[in-house]
């Protein structure tokens, strides 16, 4: 199937490890045969004015929206399957790591892991779209463009007022999920606060509980740029370990 992996990022102040991520995904699509398309901030001019006039405080919900419209753009231009890659996603492990998927859509499946307020840890499942894969003539990613707009026009522009970051990413497909029960991909984990803690340090609390959780090999990790200056990590020395490990645990 004639395949093609997007990611976009700004061009400018990119960090190191930033780039490794990028550089892995470009290495892991040469791998598997797969056309690779970069976009910088040309993803924006997809978006309506107004909608990037309510999320100037979360570009990333403005990038919810414009991959999904580069998405469409590219299945129309005549692609069988088209996937989408967050930028601060690492694949560590590129050569068992293949989209299998054919028809209709998948998006990622999200083992997050956080501190319980009782104490020890939590682990929620929800729906993430670091990753995510369609294929032509599905209904979904018409929807989820439209489901995109009605949500963010019943919105106020200033955070705090229903304005979330994650609003039309894992909020929305997470309470989609529930319902409609869709396909989801387990290549790629997502790397918590928790998660990040364990690979900097020499606890494994977290680790064991994702691998415990997992129920597929996992090939890459989303390490989840927005949440770094939360996480003051030796970010590149991270991401450096897991390509000489090839693995996460």
């Amino acid at each position: 199937m004639k395949t093609l992996i997007i990611q976009s990022y700004r061009t400018s102040n990119v960090a190191d490890w930033i780039e490794m991520c990028q550089t892995s995904v470009k290495h892991w699509s040469e791998i598997q045969g797969y056309e690779y398309r970069f976009v910088g901030d040309e993803i924006f001019e997809r978006v309506p004015n107004w909608y990037l006039d309510k999320t100037r405080s979360y570009p990333q919900i403005a990038t919810d929206l414009g991959r999904l419209e580069l998405i469409n753009e590219a299945l129309e231009e005549g692609y069988n399957r088209v996937a989408w890659i967050d930028a601060d996603v690492l694949i560590f492990n590129p050569e068992p790591f293949t989209i299998n998927l054919t028809d209709g859509f998948a998006l990622g499946r999200e083992l997050w892991i956080q501190k319980a307020s009782s104490g020890g840890l939590k682990l929620y499942r929800n729906v993430h779209n670091a990753f995510c894969v369609f294929c032509p003539d599905n209904a979904f990613l018409n929807f989820y463009r439209y489901a995109c707009k009605q949500v963010l026009s019943q919105m106020e522009a200033e955070p705090g007022k229903g304005l979330l970051p994650q609003i039309v990413g894992p909020k929305l497909l997470s309470t989609l999920h529930n319902i409609l029960d869709f396909d989801l991909l387990d290549d790629i984990a997502m790397v918590s606060p928790v998660i990040l803690h364990d690979l900097a340090s020499d606890t494994s609390a977290g680790l064991t509980m994702l691998k415990d959780a997992a129920t597929a090999p996992i090939n890459g990790a989303n390490l989840c740029a927005s949440l770094e200056q939360d996480n003051p990590q030796d970010m590149l020395g991270i991401c450096e370990r897991l390509m000489e490990a090839k693995t996460l645990f």
